[in-house]
């Protein structure tokens, strides 16, 4: 063997080597970007559970029962969740998170006889979930407001 062939071939191995760090690189920064919308997926879905119970106890409790609720997420200007209740039975939840789209459905098992919704940003996280009973109609409405 050549002095220059040795060299040659360590070359080779040194650039074999950094192609494989980086195809590691960018494998890892793939995953952590997966693991963070899985992240976010996995709250809201959380937190739409959270809302359809909340929504089954003001329904349940009656006339003038109010519950305040505070988004879990922390949101960046720019951001915004949308939670809606929807007749006959659905909460959807329509979030916009650092850049990516998201929406959840869950169905409630009790009547939502009004639509209402209620928009949360950076600077308004909180909204209130309340019972109010409706005489014209003799029942139970279920509103979010903010």
């Amino acid at each position: 063997m050549r002095k220059g062939q040795i060299s040659l071939d360590f070359l080779f191995a040194v650039t074999l080597i950094a192609i494989t760090m980086v195809n590691l690189v960018h494998i890892a920064s793939i995953e952590q970007a997966h693991s963070e919308a899985f992240d976010t997926v996995a709250k809201l879905k959380a937190f739409s559970i959270d809302v359809r119970d909340t929504v089954v106890k003001a329904y349940a409790v009656g006339d003038g029962f109010t519950v305040r609720k505070r988004l879990p997420i922390e949101l960046d200007s720019g951001d915004e969740v949308t939670i809606k209740l929807i007749a006959p039975s659905n909460i959807t939840i329509d979030a916009y998170i650092g850049g990516e789209s998201y929406h959840v459905v869950q169905r409630a098992q009790v009547p939502i006889y009004k639509n209402s919704k209620v928009t949360l940003t950076a600077t308004n996280m909180e909204f209130n979930v309340t019972a109010t009973y409706n005489e014209a109609e003799g029942r139970v409405d279920v509103v979010l407001s903010s």
